[in-house]
């Protein structure tokens, strides 16, 4: 029952074999996009829940199209995630309090070589404001203006922290070789 259009009318008529088909299609991917956002699992396995929760009970969201489905739920997730960033303190961090920093000089890589371990790792002790920055202009493929809109910040503050959290990441990445 992994067929989308075969499921997708008896998911309409509540059918509990059909709705465990359509999480079973949908959680990984709505479950990643969270996860990129929020960092943490189980606030990702709780957006998760939330999303198929909120699109099997109201079946009007459903779409005939998987694809478009795909892009509708992935689309829920990251709104639902950037909700339970903002109920967070001192998520968006003011420019002002921090020293400027040129990253031009380390704009150059010298050619190290670096496991997808070392890069999750780096990432994973970001600050939440940088990490979650760079999840949705790197996965959700938001523009600095969508993502400053989301999260009510100035574009201008976004995208330093953007390029702050991407030097950052470049610099642990250099101490550790």
């Amino acid at each position: 029952m992994t067929d989308y259009k075969a499921i997708l009318p008896k998911v309409r008529c509540g059918d509990r074999r059909a709705q465990m088909a359509f999480y079973d299609l949908f959680a990984q991917m709505v479950f990643n996009s969270a996860l990129a956002v929020v960092g943490n699992r189980e606030e990702a396995e709780e957006i998760m829940q939330e999303c198929l929760l909120k699109t099997l009970t109201k079946t009007d969201l459903l779409n005939e199209d998987a694809d478009s489905m795909g892009r509708i739920l992935n689309r829920m997730a990251v709104n639902l995630s950037i909700d339970t960033l903002r109920k967070r303190k001192n998520f968006i961090i003011n420019c002002e309090s921090y020293e400027a920093i040129d990253y031009e000089d380390e704009t150059e890589d010298e050619g190290y070589d670096f496991s997808v371990e070392d890069i999750r790792k780096v990432v994973d002790n970001l600050p939440d404001t940088y990490r979650s920055i760079l999840a949705l202009r790197l996965f959700a493929e938001m523009s600095f203006d969508e993502i400053a809109r989301q999260l009510g910040a100035k574009p201008t503050t976004v995208r330093v922290q953007y390029t702050r959290g991407i030097g950052r990441i470049r610099r642990e990445l250099r101490i550790k070789n």
